[in-house]
């Protein structure tokens, strides 16, 4: 319980801190790689167990101390997501994500067992290293999830977990152990990573962030407990046709979860028309500057007070010159502009109407 508490404390001030950043699956990737990493020297240079213990307590108490010590500029209430990255049915997009994670829990929790229960029979001796490849394919999925701005992530998952439906068939047909073990573990990673982001920028949109942020850990770990018995009673059966059917079953409603889940959630598919927005402001306002042939100064300080609404003497300190200097370059774009006030000076900004290119050329 403890450690259930503090995890969702580490998502929360993620979600806090790097919810709506283009880089937040290689920042979820980065951390469960550096994870397994230590996981993996402390059970292999650390072996007395009164050690261990101390070890993971001051790493406990160290985890609460600095993630409560490092303050959040900005709650994420206080972001208004909603402009920035839309969400239609935030809610809906959660609940369909949570029965998503819950049906690939059952596909990698039984591709699990069934690597688990080889090692246990003694076809292969697992060992220690399978640990780096997991911390791999942490590093590999964080830096696939947050290509194209994240817009592939759903279909990437989808390809892995077909990957890892196949895996169970060929292992239960009696097929390679070794190529289940190695699919397991990299897709194990992709899966850690694919939930744990996506509850993290969805915990934005929701009522009780600190709830939502580590939901897919907590949905992993309850389905993995639920289906745990089943799935090895159904593994151990030997029967390899009930096995594929539910294998084959499971994967018919993740593709149809996964679809409701982009649709629901996806924002991507606004990206495009507010990239075009931004693109269409940008050359409004270069075409302004280059129309009363402001300089660079005069543009930085358009495009703050176009963007504040803050007294002079703060607008001042965020441009980082005295309060004289910055009614100097106002006057200045007055005068460029024939306007006769900051608030004058907005107002003909956005209802200045660039000339055409056909105008210009006569």
């Amino acid at each position: 319980m403890l450690l259930g508490i503090a995890g969702s404390l580490v998502h929360y001030r993620a979600a806090c801190r790097y919810g709506m950043e283009e880089h937040l699956a290689e920042t979820v990737g980065v951390s469960y790689a550096i994870g397994l990493f230590l996981q993996f020297l402390e059970n292999n240079l650390i072996h007395n167990a009164a050690v261990e213990a101390v070890i993971l307590t001051v790493a406990f108490w160290a985890l609460l101390f600095l993630v409560e010590k490092r303050k959040v500029a900005e709650s994420l209430m206080e972001r208004n997501l909603y402009e920035s990255d839309p969400i239609r049915h935030p809610y809906a997009a959660a609940g369909t994500l949570i029965f998503t994670i819950a049906l690939m829990t059952c596909i990698f929790a039984t591709l699990d067992n069934a690597v688990t229960l080889g090692h246990a029979g003694g076809s292969m001796d697992i060992g220690q290293w399978p640990r780096l490849i997991l911390a791999v394919s942490g590093l590999v999925s964080g830096v696939l999830f947050d290509y194209g701005k994240g817009r592939y992530r759903n279909l990437i998952m989808y390809c892995v977990t077909l990957l890892s439906t196949v895996c169970i068939l060929v292992i239960v047909s009696g097929g390679s152990f070794l190529l289940g073990l190695i699919v397991f573990y990299l897709s194990a990673g992709f899966f850690v990573v694919f939930f744990s982001t996506g509850f993290v920028r969805l915990a934005g949109y929701m009522r009780v962030p600190q709830f939502w942020a580590g939901m897919g850990r907590a949905v992993n770990n309850l389905c993995a407990i639920l289906i745990g018995s089943f799935s090895v009673a159904l593994i151990r059966s030997g029967d390899s046709t009930k096995i594929m059917i539910a294998s084959i079953g499971l994967f018919v409603l993740i593709s149809i979860a996964i679809y409701i889940y982009t649709v629901m959630g996806q924002t991507d598919v606004e990206l495009p028309d507010q990239e075009r927005k931004q693109e269409e402001e940008q050359d409004y306002f270069s075409a302004f500057a280059d129309t009363y042939a402001l300089t660079e100064r005069e543009q930085e300080v358009l495009k703050m007070l176009l963007a504040s609404d803050e007294e002079v003497q703060e607008i001042a300190n965020r441009l980082y010159i005295s309060r004289a200097m910055l009614y100097r370059y106002i006057s200045s774009l007055n005068k460029k502009t024939d306007t006769n006030s900051r608030i004058g000076l907005i107002q003909f900004y956005y209802t200045w109407k660039p000339e055409k290119k056909a105008d210009r050329d006569d």
